[in-house]
């Protein structure tokens, strides 16, 4: 029950910023959008499904990509973030 619960929570939340990042319409406002599916969604899908399978080899790689995703995914974003910014020259390189 407890891996079914985590896997709504990270699909509505993945759901939700994809609905988000859809209906506007600037780009950094979009990436504001897409930054809850790396950091809170990605996450949540990867704890249920650990949850479901038990401990593990599978339950260890999981876990893995789910730490590299929730470490690099907001830093990425940042990047991202600010060489737009620099390109459309609101910040200075």
């Amino acid at each position: 029950m407890i891996a079914w619960v985590l896997l709504a929570a990270g699909c509505l939340v993945v759901v939700a910023s994809s609905i988000g990042a859809v209906l506007v319409r600037d780009f950094y406002r979009r990436l504001h959008w897409l930054t809850p599916v790396t950091s809170v969604g990605g996450p949540l899908i990867g704890l249920s499904v650990s949850v479901a399978n038990g401990w593990g080899l599978t339950t260890a790689v999981v876990m893995l990509t789910v730490v590299i995703l929730g470490v690099t995914g907001p830093v990425l974003t940042a990047a991202i973030g600010r060489t737009a910014a620099q390109q459309d020259g609101i910040v200075q390189s």
